[in-house]
């Protein structure tokens, strides 16, 4: 973003503004609710063939870059109950688009309870957020072409639809989905053009980004899982869902979807503690950015933007 354009200029300058007011009243309503802050490693061990996954070398060993708090963010919840953290991500992402960064930032959250209840609080936040711009950044908002009532409208609860519901929708639309299939940018962009306010998919079918979620109790080949959507034709902007937590469960779901255990052996070992209920979401903090400062392409929302093709952001 900067790379080639004015700091000075004024749209940048409201956007990283908007940026830093973003962050500040993330962590002031998640401090305010309960929340601890915590931070996982950034370098974690091999996860086997995972994708979107960048590989590094340890020394003599391989590893990755993090993805995400998992599996640490378990130990955090088992110690404090309900933690956050604010921290890069690294994810290969090989297409060219105006929505993926190979290095991006998240808010994540997780604790103790079960879907429904991260889905309130994911919400709560995310309009908070809003809220709180709407009052502390209408220069900025007004900079951008953003009218601050369309934050004032964010209210909870947020519309939700099944993955069923979405793909009965697509059909009707004229797409040529099937079930099962990634929603992919095409898709993402008709459902939240439906929308002037944020939205969520819950209940994915089981998948490779779905593994490590809970089967859904009454139709096992789903999953406890939810994403967030932006509004106006912006799409995904959060993913998260309960996680499994038994050990035996886990172990014949790999055995199921033919996943070696070796490959995942440092995760499987976080299964060694005490069960209880866990779930937790991320928001990509460029993302929410890219669409609550009406911005065309996401690396706007970067002041040193990371893409496919540029290793000097």
């Amino acid at each position: 973003m900067f790379g080639d354009r004015d700091f000075q200029s004024e749209k940048n300058k409201a956007i990283m503004k908007i940026r830093a007011k973003v962050l500040d009243a993330a962590r002031c309503w998640l401090n305010q609710n309960g929340y601890i802050e915590v931070h996982g490693p950034t370098i974690i061990p091999a996860v086997g063939d995972w994708p979107g996954s960048f590989e590094v070398k340890y020394f003599d060993k391989k590893a990755y870059l993090t993805q995400g708090l998992q599996p640490y963010a378990r130990t955090f919840v088992a110690s404090f109950g309900k933690v956050y953290t604010i921290a890069p991500t690294f994810r290969v992402e090989k297409a060219r688009t105006r929505r993926h960064l190979t290095e991006y930032w998240r808010i994540e959250v997780a604790q103790k309870c079960d879907l429904d209840t991260i889905i309130k609080i994911q919400e709560e936040l995310v309009a908070h957020i809003c809220h709180s711009l709407s009052k502390d950044a209408r220069v900025e908002l007004k900079c951008l072409r953003r009218q601050v009532k369309d934050l004032c409208k964010v209210k909870k609860p947020f519309p939700r639809l099944t993955y069923d519901e979405v793909i009965d929708i697509l059909q009707k639309d004229g797409f040529n989905v099937s079930w099962g299939q990634k929603l992919d940018w095409e898709l993402e962009n008709n459902l939240s053009l439906r929308f002037d306010q944020p939205f969520f998919i819950t209940e994915f079918p089981v998948g490779v980004e779905t593994f490590f979620f809970k089967s859904h109790p009454n139709r096992p080949e789903l999953t406890l899982s939810v994403d967030l959507l932006a509004p106006e034709g912006y799409g995904e902007m959060g993913s998260g869902g309960q996680m499994i937590d038994e050990k035996k469960v886990l172990l014949k779901k790999m055995a199921e979807e033919k996943i070696e255990q070796g490959d995942q052996k440092w995760y499987i070992n976080f299964m060694q503690y005490r069960t209880f209920p866990q779930s937790g979401f991320m928001i990509g903090l460029e993302r929410l950015i890219q669409w609550i400062c009406k911005l065309i392409h996401i690396k706007e929302a970067s002041a040193f933007p990371r893409l496919l093709d540029s290793i000097y952001p």
